[in-house]
């Protein structure tokens, strides 16, 4: 098992340039295959940045640059942008293309962003960190939702 979460390590670590922390109850990981699996109470650190799930597969590059997380089942994130935006979202599955920013939740979804305090919620988002643009879409049954505050006009608090 040690020497299982010693290939995830240096994986990771040649992947990028941040340390990555990854906890689970068990991993699999197979290099030539460019895939890692951890099950069971997953969570992913990366600096401030922290993604959980049931399951994440996380895959590769053949030069182990990381392409792909793929979270499944009670999915959650948080993560800080460059700027010092933070957002937080969870769904039943999550997507991450790192080269891409492009985060694409699925299923009982939802984004956060509580510096500003506005939240979108649907059954699926697709949220590019880059960009900042949002798509989401919803079912009959639990139509999008957006919440969000507005400064009253006769508010004189500065």
């Amino acid at each position: 098992m040690i020497r299982i979460c010693s290939l995830l390590a240096c994986l990771c670590a040649l992947a990028c340039a941040d340390t990555i922390e990854a906890t689970a109850d068990r991993l699999h990981a197979d290099e030539n295959a460019g895939r890692t699996t951890l099950e069971g109470s997953v969570k992913i650190e990366r600096g401030k940045d922290i993604l959980r799930g049931d399951r994440v597969t996380i895959l590769f590059t053949r030069d182990r640059e990381i392409t792909r997380y793929e979270s499944k089942g009670a999915s959650s994130f948080s993560v800080t942008i460059d700027d010092g935006s933070q957002y937080t979202g969870a769904a039943d599955e999550i997507v991450y293309l790192p080269s891409k920013g492009l985060y694409t939740l699925t299923g009982r979804a939802w984004v956060e962003d509580p510096i500003n305090k506005r939240k979108i919620i649907g059954e699926e988002i697709i949220f590019n960190e880059i960009t900042r643009i949002a798509r989401v879409s919803g079912k009959e049954s639990a139509p999008v939702k957006l919440i969000f505050t507005v400064k009253d006009r006769n508010d004189t608090k500065p």
